[in-house]
């Protein structure tokens, strides 16, 4: 929920106050049950109150805020501050009730000033401040023992966490069609939330019904300093009339650079990415359209623990996408993608997802639209995910939902 009240006053003919009052809540809950087998029924259906727990958490936030804004021929700028008083809470309620709540007070101050160089070329400043809380899963103290290797709990004693935020931006258009955008930007986090990690040398109690062996790991949240993430992008666009099509070329570049605790050690785990992409995207006319992309994703990461090894593969992604509506309203849609995995011997394979429709469009204006729908067609949807802990990489295979149809009715309101 969230609402925002400002007032606006002239000062000059360049110049005027403005003053705001902002209200935001945020209400979350997680209910997590863990079931051990009964020694009666033979069922796992016998509750594991250690390691069950039903928790929910509110973060409001109000703010009094006051800025200057000035505009003068090309030039136009604002400069503000927010007061902001924060109040999150927490409630266990399994499978005892306790609380906490946590009070904070914030200045957050945010900056943006844009230049028109010309009609066709200008800059950009930006300059935000802001704070979140901590998630639900990440506050709630129960055990996760899904993994007997890695184990995990949530921290109730976090604190919010405060982000600095501020990029440039340079924008190009011309009559022609061309575009050129180039951008800057960097991130800084207070009291980010990160993973503190130790190694079991020696079978240890961690609740009477969960055992940490010799080996295995467990990891709770802290806060911590010295998160920061640096990002740039260049993206260029023009038009080619014989096809009647619009090429987008781009290419953007991430850092990040992350706090960890390892065996009461802190180190720094660190992510770069690079993203090559082509987009063709036509513009023929209502009836027909068609879109075609490819992108390589460029990712390296280490950890500063170990610098020997890493973790460098490339995600290949092409799509291509065409929609036509033809004779009696009748509509065609479909979509090709090709997923591809380069550097990653974890057994993951390339696969093809293709999806079809085929609808009747109706009523005035064709505001309305019957289709029939099918999914996965060729039956080789898969789900992965990738990423880095204090001193490991994950690789996740999930399960996909399989090849499915389905009849669905839109109606558009212009």
């Amino acid at each position: 929920m969230r609402s925002n009240l400002s007032y606006t006053e002239r000062l000059t003919d360049y110049m005027q106050l403005q003053l705001g009052y902002k209200l935001s809540y945020t209400d979350s809950e997680n209910d997590r049950k863990t079931y051990k087998k009964s020694a009666v029924s033979d069922l796992y259906d016998q509750l594991d109150e250690s390691l069950s727990n039903e928790y929910q958490s509110g973060y409001l936030t109000q703010a009094g805020s006051v800025g200057l804004r000035y505009r003068a021929g090309k030039f136009n700028a604002m400069l503000g501050v927010d007061a902001q008083w924060a109040d999150l809470r927490g409630d266990m309620v399994y499978p005892q009730a306790d609380n906490l709540s946590h009070r904070y007070f914030s200045i957050l101050p945010s900056f943006t000033m844009r230049y028109s160089l010309d009609r066709t070329n200008s800059l950009q400043l930006r300059y935000r401040s802001k704070s979140s809380a901590p998630s639900v899963t990440s506050l709630q103290n129960v055990i996760d023992n899904s993994n007997p290797l890695f184990l995990s709990a949530g921290n109730p004693d976090l604190d919010q966490q405060l982000s600095h935020t501020a990029n440039l931006r340079y924008l190009r258009t011309t009559k022609s069609g061309h575009t050129f955008i180039a951008m800057v930007g960097a991130t800084i986090q207070q009291d980010y939330v990160a993973d503190s990690t130790f190694v079991a040398k020696e079978d240890m109690e961690l609740t009477p019904s969960v055992t940490l062996s010799k080996g295995a790991q467990f990891t709770r949240p802290v806060n911590m300093d010295g998160y920061y993430s640096l990002q740039s992008m260049l993206t260029y666009g023009f038009p080619i009339d014989f096809i009647r099509s619009n090429i987008n070329l781009s290419l953007s570049a991430n850092y990040a650079n992350v706090p960890t605790i390892f065996d009461g050690i802190e180190s720094k785990t660190r992510e770069l990415n690079l993203i090559p992409k082509i987009i063709i995207g036509s513009n023929i006319s209502n009836n027909l359209d068609f879109t075609a992309s490819y992108s390589a994703g460029i990712n390296k990461m280490f950890s500063s623990l170990d610098t020997a090894t890493g973790s460098d593969y490339v995600t290949h992604t092409a799509s291509a996408k065409l929609g036509w509506t033809f004779f009696w309203g009748l509509t065609f849609r479909s979509t090709f993608d090709y997923i591809g995995y380069t550097g990653l011997d974890t057994g993951t394979e390339d696969y093809f997802l293709w999806n079809l429709s085929l609808g009747k469009k109706f009523l005035k204006n064709n505001a309305a639209e019957i289709r029939v729908e099918a999914f996965d067609v060729l039956k080789q949807n898969q789900a992965f995910t990738h990423s880095i802990g204090s001193n490991y990489y994950d690789y996740i295979n999930s399960n996909v939902l399989k090849p499915y149809a389905m009849i669905s009715f839109v109606y558009t309101i212009r």
